[in-house]
């Protein structure tokens, strides 16, 4: 996942997207590829009496069709974090799904924890009864790092050596 931070005059931005390695047309090109090689070596065992290889590479095909289709629609997901004009702002997109949540910086707590029984930790940010989860699609490392510029930002309370972190 691509974790870039952003500073201007009037603040900070991190923006969170999925690695996408291929763009609509290249999918495009691998499923075509992917079709004529399949369709090929099926049509050369068909033509030697092998014809139930057919079905099964109508089902491959249809399944890396599914799957490309899969990865098209989070081709557009990120999660932005922005700090500006004394207003904290999450936004959020994962498919059809868009939030918003906005926090004052200095109600606002940093939380970098590891639930028991997770192997990975979370990133939350809470404020007032309300809790946003940040990072999902971050690797730990990019998680660690993000949430020291953030606490750096918001002065929130943080693991250090006089205090363990929650496990």
């Amino acid at each position: 996942m691509s974790l870039i931070a952003t500073r201007t005059g009037a603040g900070r931005t991190w923006v969170v997207r999925p690695n996408h390695s291929l763009s609509v047309a290249e999918r495009k090109r691998v499923f075509v590829a992917m079709a004529v090689v399949s369709g090929t070596i099926a049509l050369v065992f068909s033509y030697f009496g092998a014809w139930p290889i057919l079905p099964f590479t109508g089902f491959e095909l249809a399944l890396l069709w599914w799957a490309l289709r899969c990865s098209e629609k989070t081709a557009e997901d990120f999660e932005r974090i922005a700090l500006a004009s004394g207003q904290l702002t999450i936004e959020t997109r994962r498919g059809a799904l868009a939030e918003r949540h906005e926090f004052r910086p200095y109600w606002a707590q940093l939380q970098y924890l590891k639930p028991p029984g997770q192997r990975s930790h979370r990133l939350l940010i809470r404020s007032h009864g309300r809790e946003v989860e940040l990072g999902r699609m971050l690797t730990e490392e990019q998680k660690r790092v993000l949430a020291a510029e953030l606490r750096q930002i918001l002065g929130a309370a943080w693991p250090d050596k006089n205090h363990k972190e929650t496990n």
